[in-house]
């Protein structure tokens, strides 16, 4: 019995270490799928399987990949180049749409936000979701109609509106209703309309005088070494930063070889041969040119002028007689042979008819394989011998990137490169990368140093606060120097021409006439002069009034005449236009802050 009751006395710790010898097996060996359950325990995020966790929903990198593709396909469609930039910014629209998709989609779930049948029913019938105003089907003469989409809607050939049914139930009205529940506190006053058609149709001529910082003497405005520690010191958490790499790399552009060069010269002689001897210039041009703009039908350039064409172009083609053929010429595009078909002068400008071939200097696979061939034999060497006596040894230049950070995606001196940024993160000091490449070139790493997470040192930010405190200090002077004009302009009954013209380095405004929306010269849009000239009225005088570079005085002359009959004519689309406006307002404000008290672990430095 004693043996008995000492076990059931220990039971409880003979459970808790075969759970945590469960455990400990799980998190090393991985449960089916991958999961590690310690990771569900403790609410960690393995990025070998999630991308993103939002608000407890997991993004796969297979489901991220997708809606990146997606938005690639559309810049394809759009008929732009993808190139790193477009990749990124993919990336990021991606993101961005799948945040917006969780989080409201969570927002209708918390507010009951459902659809019927028969509210299926209306909205396909009377409010159709865009995509199918959009489909050529139900368009006549480029515009959606509503009979046809009616009829097609009416006569169902299969089950092909069912997916449409399940998309209006699940997202198009249970959204619509969410964008109803929001617009609740959008609210259009006719003082706002009044207002806004003011802006864009009511003329203000004025007198003004602008003082920006320019005209503060550069001993006022030049910051003192002790306002910069100051400035330093009271904005220390503005200089945080993650951790930081010094990189070197060396680089080799894929740039023709000498050989890629005398090749197209070749060529292109040979052809301006050809078109000499007889051949149709307009099949060599379709055959040869790699012009896009004038590839495909002929060559033909069309009648053009001087000023046209790039310099070693224009002189050889108007030096030419007519109907001659002319070149190889070398420009900075390529090898360019010329057709010149005729001349003639209009308006005393001399103008030719030419068509011309374009070839391009461009490195041929074979240097392309033999520039990386030598950019493999570096690396090997820098992971044998080491990356500066290799470099030595190659005889290439190393060039260095300070302070890179983990969410760069672009790397000095050689452009976008995010695989060599996770390279310069995913490895040790010292450690020399594989080939790397882009469009433009091959490269190799080293990992010089790591800078720990702190604040940037006085001396490594000294330019910005610079900058800053600069600034500043010429908002405060040129306010000082606003202050005193007026005071000048008033107690002494002066136009602010008058100013102007005792005092030549002011820069003004004279008897100039705009609307509210286009801005005034030298002054530029502001908010504070627009609401000001809403509120004023002729003969005052307003001021000193903010800018983007000073402050402005200014006189208001004349105020346009409304017209009340225009303003009703416009007035059901300025309330639309602003209603729109403030409902976007609304939404972004709504849904900034469900990001802001969203739980969300970010892994995309891991894959991109």
């Amino acid at each position: 019995m004693a043996l008995m009751t000492m076990m059931r006395e220990r039971m409880h710790v003979v459970l808790w270490t075969l759970l945590a010898l469960f455990l400990l097996s799980m998190s090393i060996g991985g449960l089916v799928g991958g999961a590690n359950i310690l990771d569900q325990l403790f609410g960690r995020v393995d990025p070998t399987r999630v991308v993103a966790r939002i608000n407890g929903v997991d993004i796969s990198p297979n489901k991220f990949n997708q809606l990146v593709s997606q938005q690639l396909s559309q810049t394809r469609a759009s008929g732009q180049q993808v190139n790193d930039f477009q990749i990124q910014r993919a990336r990021d629209t991606a993101w961005d749409n799948l945040l917006q998709d969780i989080l409201v989609s969570e927002e209708v779930e918390k507010l009951k936000l459902t659809a019927s049948d028969e509210e299926i029913l209306f909205h396909l019938t009377n409010n159709p979701p865009p995509f199918l105003q959009n489909n050529e089907s139900f368009q006549t003469d480029g515009q959606f109609d509503l009979d046809k989409y009616r009829t097609a809607l009416s006569n169902p050939q299969g089950d092909e509106w069912s997916y449409i049914e399940d998309f209006m139930r699940s997202t198009f009205i249970p959204n619509y209703k969410l964008q109803q529940y929001l617009n609740q506190s959008v609210v259009v006053t006719d003082r706002e309309i009044w207002a806004e058609f003011i802006k864009k149709n009511i003329n203000y001529t004025i007198d003004a005088i602008h003082i920006t910082g320019e005209s503060i003497p550069k001993e006022k405005s030049e910051p003192t070494l002790n306002e910069l520690h100051e400035e330093y010191n009271t904005t220390l958490t503005s200089f945080e930063h993650g951790e930081l790499r010094n990189i070197s790399y060396v680089l080799w552009k894929k740039d023709p070889s000498a050989i890629d060069t005398a090749q197209t010269v070749k060529l292109s002689e040979d052809i301006a041969e050809r078109a000499r001897s007889g051949e149709d210039f307009g099949s060599l041009a379709t055959l040869y040119s790699q012009d896009p703009g004038s590839q495909t039908n002929g060559g033909d350039l069309g009648w053009f002028g001087k000023g046209r064409m790039v310099k070693p172009f224009e002189e050889a083609a108007f030096n030419a007689d007519k109907e001659t053929i002319v070149g190889p010429i070398e420009s900075r595009f390529g090898q360019h042979i010329i057709y010149v078909r005729d001349k003639k002068s209009e308006n005393g400008e001399e103008q030719i008819l030419a068509s011309h071939i374009l070839l391009k200097v461009e490195i041929t696979p074979t240097s392309l394989s033999e520039l990386k061939r030598s950019a493999i034999l570096f690396s090997y060497d820098a992971q044998d011998s080491g990356f500066t006596a290799a470099a030595v040894s190659h005889g290439v230049e190393t060039k260095s990137q300070p302070k890179l950070k983990d969410t760069d995606f672009r790397i000095q001196g050689l452009g976008s490169l995010r695989s060599a940024v996770q390279f310069a993160f995913n490895n040790t000091i010292g450690t020399v990368s594989d080939l790397f490449e882009n469009n433009q070139y091959f490269a190799v790493f080293h990992i010089d140093s790591i800078i720990a997470p702190g604040i940037a040192a006085f001396d490594e930010v000294k330019d910005q606060l610079s900058s800053k405190v600069k600034q500043s200090k010429e908002k405060k002077f040129s306010r000082d120097k606003a202050d005193a004009l007026l005071v000048e302009v008033t107690s002494e009954e002066k136009a602010l021409q008058t100013v102007m013209d005792g005092n030549k380095s002011l820069d003004g405004v004279r008897n100039e006439s705009k609307n509210l929306l286009e801005g005034f010269t030298s002054i530029g849009r502001s908010n504070f002069v627009v609401g000001a000239l809403l509120n004023a009225n002729e003969g005052d005088l307003l001021g000193p009034l903010g800018t983007n570079l000073g402050w402005a005085l200014i006189k208001v002359k004349t105020i346009e005449t409304i017209d009340s009959t225009e303003y009703e004519i416009q007035k059901d689309q300025l309330r639309k236009n602003l209603f729109n406006r403030e409902q976007n307002q609304v939404f972004q404000s709504w849904l900034d802050n469900l990001k802001s008290e969203a739980e969300i672990i970010d892994n995309r430095k891991y894959y991109f």
